[in-house]
């Protein structure tokens, strides 16, 4: 314990200022835009290197099932390739040669279930034509949207979170349009918000995305219904829904990429000009 008093004491002003250099570089990264992109960027592909590595063990003692899963998808894309596709039947059936979207498969290599604001990395990264916003998917239904991107990793923000709102509809209506958020309890249910007093779903109807958004398409599998809330004031109402996707048990990613999002973008900025 002396000689670390005196090795302190020796060489205090070396210290003191290796600590305020590293103070000094975390504010700069906490203030400036391009240096905070930089330090989320090394640090998703730090974490997702230790992640990757410890998934790729896991994965070993789980080659059977996991091997299992990707022969059912692969001939799930088989049969949607060669037959005549329906878009209102949700997620299995949307994939077609005149699609605006092209589908990136990626791998779940971390995930949440249990904050109040959930993330899943992925191990494709802008390297792989990944960007921020774009939609994810399973082979179920629908997960959340790219919140950050390194080259070869993303983190995405999925619909386990307090800042997630999608636009949704009952599959057997096409008209009323509400929206789906977590209730920040149980990772299975969700809340469908702004349900007209004369809509009456049942237990068991399907909830689908909406035509509302380009970052998902339309008519993807987002959950069914467990109950409706009725709103004591008589106004609108909600319902609990099971989300379609298990996050607790995700093991393979769809990145939804829209191949005409800037042209939709460059028409929404002509039409906000005065």
């Amino acid at each position: 314990m002396y000689n670390l008093f005196r090795f302190i004491q020796k060489h205090h002003f070396v210290i003191l200022f290796l600590v305020l250099e590293v103070l000094c570089v975390w504010l700069l990264t906490l203030t400036q835009g391009y240096h905070r992109q930089k330090r989320i960027n090394t640090t998703n592909d730090i974490v997702g290197g230790v992640y990757e590595t410890g998934t790729h063990i896991g994965d070993y003692f789980r080659l059977g099932k996991i091997n299992h899963e990707l022969a059912e998808e692969n001939a799930l894309l088989r049969r949607q390739l060669a037959a005549t596709i329906d878009t209102t039947t949700g997620f299995q059936e949307i994939v077609n040669a005149d699609t605006v979207y092209n589908f990136i498969p990626a791998r779940v290599i971390n995930s949440t279930v249990n904050r109040p604001n959930n993330y899943i990395l992925i191990d494709k990264g802008s390297a792989d034509g990944i960007e921020k916003d774009m939609g994810v998917v399973s082979s179920n239904g629908i997960v959340g949207i790219v919140a950050d991107v390194s080259p070869h990793y993303a983190s995405v923000m999925s619909l386990l979170h307090s800042y997630s709102t999608i636009s949704v509809r009952f599959k057997n209506d096409e008209e009323q349009i509400a929206t789906l958020r977590w209730q920040n309890t149980n990772y299975r249910y969700g809340i469908v918000d702004g349900i007209p007093t004369h809509l009456r779903p049942k237990p068991g109807d399907t909830i689908v995305t909406s035509s509302y958004s380009y970052i998902f398409p339309e008519n993807l599998m987002a959950g069914t219904v467990v109950e409706l809330i009725k709103s004591p004031d008589g106004t609108l109402n909600q319902a609990k829904i099971k989300y379609a996707t298990d996050f607790a048990s995700l093991k393979n990613v769809y990145v939804i990429q829209h191949t005409s999002l800037d042209e939709l973008e460059l028409l929404i900025q002509n039409q906000q000009m005065p």
